[in-house]
């Protein structure tokens, strides 16, 4: 078993990485700021996108008398970009990771919008989670009082499990640091995947969190936190807040504190459907190995 403990460790940098580069590519819901130009003015609701170079691709419509309205092309803002992932748990709401960063926004004319969505230019999207995700960018960009626009940043800071931590973008482009492009799953795939770890059963997951507590299943103890003031009827549940090609987080909720656990999957999970299939198996060896002598 890994324990967070403050100090944080090349495995859950690497991890606080990925989910940086999950995030900006698509992944969870995006909000910008242009606090430069009225700080009172409502965050803007955006699409986003990730390029191959670390240029964050945003496309917005903005509302009449919002003051991105204004902001001509080729005009470059500070602005500040926060993206936010929520488990797929009905009824509930929990917020799995964050992104944050301050960067250059500027909204692109017809022509550099048109290079952009075809990939005509050097530098352009490149396809990463297994579908396309300027699909729906070029549709609400070519609505009436739709934009396209580009963001520049050096840095980003990421709120996730392992805590809070600041990386380049550079580092987020390569989380391993191996000069590989990360395997990312689309947002279909994501939500599949979450269903069958979840068809597992609450108990099931619960053998799975005391493994990794145990150290007989490979994993993280992510954080401990107080569930004082939490829904008596919670107590007691295990849910699953997120699925990844790498690892399964998992919230179990008990009188004594609410635990945040990752269960690392083994190496070569390329396909989401095969989440499930590997919890499976590492229940199963936990439940035989618990009636071995």
């Amino acid at each position: 078993m890994t324990s967070i403990s403050g100090d944080r460790t090349p495995q859950t940098t690497i991890a606080s990485r990925r989910m940086a580069r999950r995030l900006l590519s698509g992944a969870g819901c995006a909000t910008l700021t242009a606090y430069r130009l009225d700080a009172g003015a409502p965050s803007q609701l955006v699409l986003h996108a990730l390029d191959v170079t670390g240029s964050i691709i945003v496309a917005a419509h903005p509302a009449v008398g919002h003051p991105m309205v204004s902001v001509p092309n080729e005009s470059p803002v500070e602005v500040r970009l926060d993206v936010t992932l929520e488990a797929a748990e009905p009824g509930l709401r929990i917020t799995t990771a964050t992104v944050h960063l301050l960067g250059m926004l500027t909204w692109l004319d017809d022509v550099q919008c048109d290079a952009v969505l075809s990939g005509s230019v050097a530098g352009c999207h490149c396809s990463i989670t297994g579908e396309d995700p300027l699909t729906d960018l070029a549709a609400l960009a070519s609505a009436p009082g739709g934009r396209l626009g580009v963001i520049e940043s050096g840095r980003i800071m990421v709120h996730d499990a392992m805590g809070i931590s600041g990386h380049t973008i550079e580092e987020v482009l390569d989380p391993d640091a191996k000069g590989v492009r990360p395997l990312l799953w689309s947002a279909f795939e994501t939500f599949s995947a979450q269903d069958e770890v979840k068809a597992l059963g609450e108990e099931a997951l619960g053998v799975l969190c005391e493994g990794v507590e145990q150290g007989t299943i490979p994993g993280v103890v992510c954080s401990r936190r107080s569930t004082e003031g939490l829904c008596t009827a919670l107590l007691g549940r295990v849910l699953c807040v997120d699925v990844s090609p790498h690892a399964v987080t998992l919230l179990r909720l008990q009188r004594e504190g609410a635990d945040t656990i990752q269960i690392l999957l083994p190496p070569g999970t390329t396909c989401a459907h095969e989440a499930g299939r590997r919890l499976r198996s590492l229940v199963q060896d936990a439940l035989v190995g618990g009636l071995l002598p």
